[in-house]
């Protein structure tokens, strides 16, 4: 019973984490000193649920995504949802392909959807007709958005990884509950 209720807690857990990530990027990086490091946590997020989660769960995930940066953006109905599931299918299908398990492909995967999640932004606003400043102000802030995202990926996967293990929604975390609630029966 406990470890279905963990389970459950999972999918919304992962939607008040991704708030609060989103919060923490919007306060904290918002300082003028730091902004040139504002990493996009979310991107994170979506491409946590394109890896470790099935093709529903994890497109419904990265919908709820782009819809909580859209809460906190001004940009257009629809802008993100686009940006995010973009990402999301791309790196689905990559990781189908080609297995990441070692560290350093997956910042270098980060970095690489860091700055394909920027070009599709100046992409679509190219499309809408509004790249007007933004072309020069989002080339000079990637170098230092990609360090940040090299950075704080490897960081934040951990965490995920570790409430994925928490809310028992890793198999190796079930099968090792499972075989400590079958030792606690036997010693009854």
């Amino acid at each position: 019973m406990k470890a279905r209720l963990l389970k459950l807690t999972n999918f919304p857990g992962m939607l008040v984490l991704a708030l609060v990530a989103l919060t923490i990027q919007s306060t904290l990086f918002n300082h003028p000193s730091i902004a040139f490091f504002q990493p996009d946590f979310l991107i994170f997020f979506t491409l946590w649920a394109a890896i470790r989660r099935s093709f529903i769960e994890g497109g419904i995930l990265t919908l709820c995504f782009g819809y909580l940066v859209e809460l906190h953006s001004a940009a257009p109905q629809g802008f993100y949802l686009c940006v995010y599931m973009t990402i999301y299918l791309i790196a689905r299908f990559l990781y189908q392909q080609f297995q990441i398990s070692n560290s350093k492909v997956l910042a270098l995967v980060g970095i690489l959807f860091s700055s394909f999640a920027r070009i599709l932004i100046l992409f679509i606003l190219f499309l809408m007709n509004r790249t007007d400043n933004i072309l020069n102000h989002t080339f000079q802030l990637l170098a230092p958005t990609i360090f940040s995202h090299a950075i704080l990926i490897l960081i934040t996967f951990k965490w995920l990884l570790r409430f994925d293990n928490w809310t028992l929604k890793n198999p190796d975390a079930e099968r090792h509950h499972e075989r400590n609630f079958h030792l606690d029966e036997e010693l009854v």
